[in-house]
């Protein structure tokens, strides 16, 4: 009976290599090769994407920045919930958390805005390609001028802000910006509305990321934009899954170390769930994808010494020297050396004048 399975798999075989041969000698062509219908070599699609992404770059030089993607919004100081007492683990236990008065930017950081930064300092492009979310050809897609910069990492991130006078929101500011004093699921309220957010899928109609503010009712409580979807946000807290039962209960910055930095928001590849207001993620500091971005905050806190006060803010002389010396001694915003530059400088108390 295993003898006849055989022959009858070699006839099987055998069949199928003629039926190939039948259509090769037909068409005069390999199935799939190049110049079929529909078909486009590999090294085609990445020469047209880079094509592509050298078009947009060119584009980010031109374009004029309305000052409303620079407008920030006030949120009063005060009282709020954070986290989630029938939420998961690392959302638990809720807390009352009270903050001072501080200023988080209204829109996510844009990619005109970012390249106005590398222009000026000579810091990295972000990164987009190597990612299964996006083929090659959809990469210039990401880069309309006004859709949120990805492809950056942490360090990036707070670069950008640094350079800008301000910095990172800390997790509770985050979270206070995107659900106000209330307890609500999402920025609008506790509906299920995927088409409310630019989630994976679609019915927010775009593929990809789209321009800030684009998605309408994706805008909190205090008029902050995108926190459910379009692009993950990185903050500036290490993150730790214990850390709500650990904080303070007035101003908390996150533990002072840690391994990974805590992600806020959902991205357009994420489903509504990972877009509700107390979500956390977390992700290595030097990880760069095409979901992850960010926006800044900024505030008049004094110095705190439970973790790197991302309230200080230095003078932009102090900034300037600090980007000049990293391209001096061609250094990644990534390496240790700079990293510790940046918070000798910072913890140092210099002035702001």
């Amino acid at each position: 009976m295993s003898r006849l399975l055989k022959w009858l798999y070699l006839a099987l075989v055998l069949a199928i290599v003629a039926i190939l041969q039948i259509g090769i000698s037909r068409t005069g062509k390999v199935p799939g090769a190049d110049g079929e219908a529909g078909y486009t070599p590999l090294a085609t699609k990445i020469k047209e994407a880079e094509q592509g992404m050298k078009a947009a770059e060119a584009q980010m030089a031109a374009v004029r920045i309305d000052p409303e993607y620079d407008r920030m919004a006030a949120i009063p100081g005060g009282p709020f919930f954070m986290g989630d007492a029938g939420g998961g683990a690392i959302e638990q236990p809720e807390r009352t958390i009270r903050l001072s008065p501080y200023r988080i930017d209204a829109y996510e950081t844009t990619f005109a805005h970012y390249y106005a930064f590398v222009a000026a300092t000579g810091h990295r492009k972000p990164r987009l390609a190597g990612y299964l979310a996006v083929d090659s050809s959809g990469l210039p897609f990401l880069m309309n001028p006004f859709n949120p910069v990805v492809g950056v990492s942490w360090d990036d991130a707070s670069s950008y802000c640094l350079w800008k006078g301000k910095r990172l929101p800390t997790e509770a500011e985050w979270e206070r910006a995107a659900k106000g004093t209330g307890r609500r699921a999402w920025v609008w309220g506790d509906e299920e509305r995927p088409s409310f957010a630019n989630l994976v899928g679609g019915e927010d109609g775009f593929k990809y990321t789209a321009p800030v503010g684009a998605v309408r009712p994706d805008r909190s409580p205090d008029g902050v934009y995108d926190m459910t979807g379009n692009a993950m946000e990185w903050v500036a807290d290490w993150f730790d899954e214990r850390a709500y039962a650990a904080m303070r209960a007035s101003d908390p910055s996150g533990p002072p170390t840690g391994k990974e930095r805590a992600i806020r928001g959902a991205s357009w590849n994420d489903a509504l769930e990972r877009g509700r207001t107390v979500t956390r993620f977390k992700m290595r500091p030097s990880y760069r994808d095409v979901t992850i971005g960010f926006r800044c905050a900024a505030s008049d806190r004094p110095f705190t010494k439970d973790a790197l006060p991302p309230a200080v803010i230095p003078s932009p002389k102090i900034a300037t020297s600090i980007f000049s010396l990293d391209t001096a001694l061609d250094l990644s915003y990534n390496a240790a050396v700079f990293s510790s530059l940046r918070r000798l400088v910072l913890r140092g108390g210099f002035s702001n004048g």
